[in-house]
């Protein structure tokens, strides 16, 4: 599965924005190969989380596990430089998107009974999304047990960040950046 995804998305790329139009835009098979290798090695889990450029993939794996979806969305407005206000209030409640420019919008109906998440997402970098994004399914007493991703790209180190957090890793494809190009990565076993 892996040599055929690598084969469409690798392909003559002489840039990373042809990558990302590629990753972007895969087939209706390669989705589906990819969404029943997760299906395989995913544990269950209530609710799948999705980064915004994930939506279709996670949908995809709602449907097949029966799952509520929920889309995380950036907080496209919050300025980082601005200081917060830390009096000590006790009783000022801070909005999620706040903390981490981030926010976890709610479909309604959601189900009352959720405990445990997937977080997919198209592209694994660094890992600082997914964490923050776990951060904020925690808030709402979700358990962040794995992340799901299309692409991994291992130069990022988004894998060792988000497994010291207790949560594992699931990649359909690992790639590496070297100074020939994207390459399948061949230094570190895929655990699956």
């Amino acid at each position: 599965m892996a040599q055929t995804l690598l084969a469409v998305i690798t392909k003559a790329l002489p840039s990373e924005t042809q990558f990302e139009d590629r990753l972007r835009d895969l087939s209706l098979r390669d989705r589906t190969a990819v969404l029943e290798h997760f299906d395989r090695l995913m544990p269950d889990f209530d609710v799948v989380i999705a980064l915004p450029d994930a939506e279709r993939m996670a949908r995809g794996l709602a449907r097949l596990r029966g799952t509520p979806v929920v889309l995380a969305q950036p907080d496209e407005t919050a300025d980082p430089t601005v200081a917060r206000d830390h009096s000590g209030h006790k009783d000022a409640e801070v909005p999620d998107e706040h903390p981490n420019h981030w926010s976890l919008p709610t479909p309604n109906p959601l189900p009352e009974d959720l405990h445990t998440a997937v977080i997919l997402t198209q592209q694994l970098q660094d890992g600082l999304p997914e964490l923050l994004i776990a951060l904020l399914a925690a808030k709402r007493g979700w358990s962040v047990g794995a992340v799901a991703a299309v692409v991994e790209r291992s130069n990022f180190r988004g894998r060792t960040r988000l497994e010291l957090q207790g949560m594992a890793v699931h990649a359909a494809l690992q790639l590496a950046d070297t100074p020939r190009g994207l390459e399948l990565e061949r230094r570190f076993p895929s655990p699956e």
